[in-house]
C-alpha cells in the first residue's frame, strides 16, 4: 500500500498557449476589478474595487515574456491534492484554493476550509501519481466534491481568472519534476 508521501508530488501546471500564473506576477501592475453593485437590475451604491493580485489567471504568451511556471506541491490524501505554491516571490507555502466566489487564487492553508481538487485523466477518470507513469501528463482539475476548474471573465475586469464552472474544465499541462515529495516542515516523512 503506497503511503500519501509515496502519491506526492512537485510539478509544474500549464496552459496551452497561455502563462499560467497569479495575476500580480503576470500583469506586474495592481489588479484591479470593479464591481458596480447591480441587484436585480437597479443600481445599489458606488461602484467598489477590489484588488484580484493574489488571484490565479493565464495571459497569452505574445503578451509577456520570461514567466517561469510555478512549482506546485500536490500534496496527495486518499484520492484527491491539497496545491500548495513552492516557487513563488510572495506566495510561497500559500494554497490554490477557491475564494467565497469560486475563484481560485492563492489563500493562506484554511484547514477543512483549503480547497483539494482531483486530478482528472481527459476521460474524466480520477487519477493519482500512479497512474502516471510519464513525467507529462494531460489533466483537468476538479475541486473535490465540487465544479471542474476553467478559465473565466468577470464582470469589471479584463483579466481571465480560473474559477470553478459546471462544464467540463480545461485541460492542463501537468510536468511532473519530483515524485514522492514530503512537505517541506517534514523531510523525513514516510
Amino acid at each position: 500500500m503506497t503511503t500519501n508521501r509515496q502519491k506526492s508530488f512537485i510539478a509544474t501546471l500549464e496552459l496551452d498557449h497561455h502563462h499560467l500564473e497569479i495575476l500580480g506576477a503576470l500583469y506586474e501592475t495592481p489588479v484591479l476589478r470593479v464591481d458596480g453593485s447591480f441587484a436585480g437590475g437597479f443600481y445599489t451604491g458606488a461602484p467598489r474595487k477590489f484588488n484580484d493580485g493574489h488571484l490565479l489567471g493565464r495571459r497569452p504568451h505574445g503578451e509577456v515574456k520570461n514567466v517561469s511556471p510555478m512549482n506546485i506541491y500536490f500534496r496527495c490524501t486518499d484520492d484527491y491534492y491539497h496545491l500548495y505554491i513552492r516557487s513563488h516571490a510572495t506566495h510561497t507555502g500559500h494554497c490554490i484554493s477557491m475564494d467565497a466566489a469560486g475563484v481560485l487564487g492563492a489563500l493562506l492553508p484554511a484547514g477543512a476550509d483549503t480547497t483539494s481538487f482531483n486530478l482528472l485523466g481527459l476521460d474524466n477518470r480520477t487519477i493519482t501519481l500512479k497512474d502516471m507513469g510519464q513525467g507529462t501528463q494531460r489533466v483537468r482539475l476538479k475541486a473535490r466534491n465540487a465544479e471542474h476548474i476553467s478559465v473565466v471573465r468577470r464582470r469589471g475586469a479584463p483579466y481571465s481568472y480560473l474559477a470553478g464552472t459546471a462544464d467540463e474544465g480545461v485541460p492542463f499541462t501537468l510536468r511532473i519534476i519530483e515524485r514522492n515529495a514530503s512537505f517541506l516542515s517534514d523531510p523525513d516523512e514516510v
